[in-house]
């Protein structure tokens, strides 16, 4: 995996400037680039580079200055940290927390100076202010897509102006999904605006945005490459390609763009009825067959689920190799830098954190089953005989730290030192920057990865989000599926339109053969769990909560699942036990504030004030 930089271009400040004046403007007063029109769209080397400072304005969660805790569900508890997701539920920080993965201050642009540093490319893009920007990147290529008339070392220049135009549009899809997904229906742009353009666009709806999405996203799809190696414009940098934009990832956001239309809070907004919507959701289905059609659970074999041994590789690597989730990957963010210290405060202070005292609740651990495939029951902290972290699902131990676990160790010693002191009273409980919960989590650090302190450590590891992996996109269908057809129904067996014939059952199974058991053997699904709709919805949404833990999903979830604001879902319970585990007692420690408006995020008064018509969101 390498900088999506193949095409080395170098366009010292020609984003923030586009972003800032029009375009004219750069292209013919820019003495400090020394650039023209026909410098930049006439060959298709420096129209790559254009569209590829667009991958930028695409954000990730674990970059600087946007904190691992952008995940606001119910998931993690986190009293010391000062913005939005606490238990105030206070959204409006959004608009000026730089912690906050929505925020940008003043988006900039970074020449590519110092590769693999944190000066690289676009600086603190946030999915507002970075989405506008990226979606006129785009703009200004469609729009500058018929001045190419150079190929790139004899490849095909039809070849490659599809390409130029797949990227684009897949770009401006994207960032307009992140966008309406937390402000809801948006004005649809498909021009690059300049200061004496009308700027009172009409805001359309959840549905009619998404529908534009589609549009952009399908045409995307007919034009980029399932495989960018076998292109003949890949081929030359053969190898090297990972990380682009593809068929596959064309169509794995159509679904996801669909299923959240479908969902009931999106399909509230535009029509009033706060449940599924069938028809989305059968699109939905279709646009994940064409992904599962690659995919191994239906013989394909461009994507794959990583092996149970080299999970971890989805988000975690080691010294100065990049993360990467090989064939799982569907979809990955920009690398903007190896991601080292600034994402390492929610850890515990005795794992090299600092001190933002971030823990998984209790009732989010307890999404976690057992490993026989059955769910958790709570009924057995009534027993203190009985270990209440034995024989649990194997995600569990990847994902979270329990009392007595080993939280950091030299892999070439024997010695495991360090244990973790949950306990009330214990080192790691309460205060200083440690667990008010019970818990640790672990999901993007490996106890192996150790040096010799927590600060070489902070050095060492490097952790990244993919935006879309395989096993979210057979979630995904299986929610799709089950909502449109039913949990036991093959999807082209009752419906001409599909051309896929797996189950949503099979689909949650497919994640589950993944996980293995100490014996080898593969986590069960019981069928029970499957019986009916009912409890396949259920059973989705404990997988979504396992298998995506604190990987950014969660919040989305509950919101457009129109849940949030249930009692079950504000929920903040804690554990408490002894040093000698005679007794567990859960414990609330504090209720989320999580009223109606908190379905979406407030809209910059600024914005809300170009002219009246636009209006501010629900309750804000």
């Amino acid at each position: 995996m390498i900088k999506r930089r193949i095409f080395y271009i170098v366009f010292a400040g020609l984003c923030a400037t586009l972003a800032l004046t029009s375009c004219t403007d750069y292209l013919n007063k820019a003495p400090e680039a020394g650039l023209t029109e026909d410098d930049i769209f006439k060959s298709f080397d420096k129209f790559q580079g254009f569209i590829e400072e667009g991958y930028w304005c695409m954000e990730d969660p674990m970059t600087s200055f946007s904190s691992s805790i952008f995940n606001f569900g119910d998931d993690i508890y986190m009293p010391r940290a000062q913005f939005m997701g606490s238990t105030n539920s206070d959204y409006r920080s959004w608009e000026t927390s730089q912690e906050c993965i929505f925020y940008a201050n003043g988006t900039k642009y970074v020449p590519y100076s110092n590769p693999g540093s944190n000066s690289d490319g676009y600086s603190n893009v946030g999915y507002w202010d970075g989405g506008w920007l990226g979606i006129r990147k785009a703009n200004i290529a469609l729009e500058n897509l018929d001045k190419l008339v150079i190929p790139y070392k004899g490849a095909p220049l039809q070849e490659q102006k599809d390409l130029i135009e797949g990227q684009a549009l897949f770009l401006r899809a994207y960032l307009y999904f992140h966008i309406i997904r937390v402000w809801g229906g948006m004005p649809y742009i498909t021009d690059k605006l300049m200061p004496a353009d009308n700027l009172k666009f009409p805001r359309l709806n959840y549905a009619q945005t998404s529908d534009m999405i589609e549009k952009d996203l399908l045409r995307a799809a007919e034009l980029l490459p399932a495989d960018w190696d076998q292109t003949a414009t890949g081929q030359i940098t053969s190898g090297n390609n990972s990380g682009r934009f593809t068929k596959g990832a064309a169509y794995a956001l159509l679904g996801k763009v669909m299923l959240y239309a479908g969902s009931p809070l999106m399909n509230g907004e535009s029509t009033g009825n706060y449940t599924y919507n069938k028809e989305y959701c059968k699109k939905a289905v279709k646009y994940f067959g064409e992904v599962l059609k690659l995919s191994a659970i239906t013989g394909g074999t461009i994507y794959d689920l990583v092996p149970w041994e080299d999970y971890r590789t989805n988000f975690v690597a080691y010294q100065n190799i990049i993360p990467c989730s090989g064939k799982e990957g569907v979809l990955s963010p920009p690398i903007q830098s190896h991601l080292r210290v600034p994402q390492i405060g929610d850890f515990l202070n005795s794992m090299g954190g600092w001190g933002l005292g971030c823990g998984p609740l209790e009732n989010y651990v307890q999404y976690f089953g057992m490993n026989n495939g059955e769910n958790f029951d709570p009924s057995v902290y009534n027993s203190p005989s009985i270990n209440p972290w034995a024989n649990r699902d194997p995600r569990f131990y990847i994902d979270i730290v329990t009392d007595g676990s080993t939280l950091m160790y030299n892999a070439s010693s024997a010695t495991k030192a360090n244990p973790a002191q949950f306990y009330l009273g214990g080192r790691d409980r309460n205060g200083n920057g440690n667990t008010d919960t019970g818990y640790g989590w672990q999901k993007f650090r490996d106890s192996t990865l150790y040096a010799t302190s927590p600060t070489q450590w902070s050095q060492s590891i490097n952790r990244r989000l993919p935006n879309i992996r395989l096993a979210d996109v057979y979630l995904m269908y299986a929610e799709a599926v089950n909502e449109a057809y039913g949990c036991n129904i093959s999807p082209s067996a009752v419906d001409p339109a599909q051309t896929i014939n797996v189950a949503a059952w099979e689909a949650i199974k497919a994640v589950r053969d993944r996980v293995h058991l100490p014996d080898g053997s593969s986590l069960p699904l019981p069928s029970h769990m499957y019986a009916t709709d009912a409890a396949m919805r259920e059973t989705i949404r404990r997988e979504r909560a396992v298998e995506l833990a604190f990987e950014g999903h969660r919040w989305y979830d509950l919101r457009r699942w129109y849940v949030a604001d249930q009692p079950e879902y504000m929920r903040m319970d804690v554990l408490d036990f002894d040093k000698a585990h005679t007794y567990y007692k859960i414990r609330p420690i504090a209720t989320k504030v999580f009223q109606k408006k908190h379905f979406w995020f407030p809209l910059k008064d600024s914005q809300t004030q170009i002219y009246s018509a636009f209006g501010q969101n629900p309750g804000w």
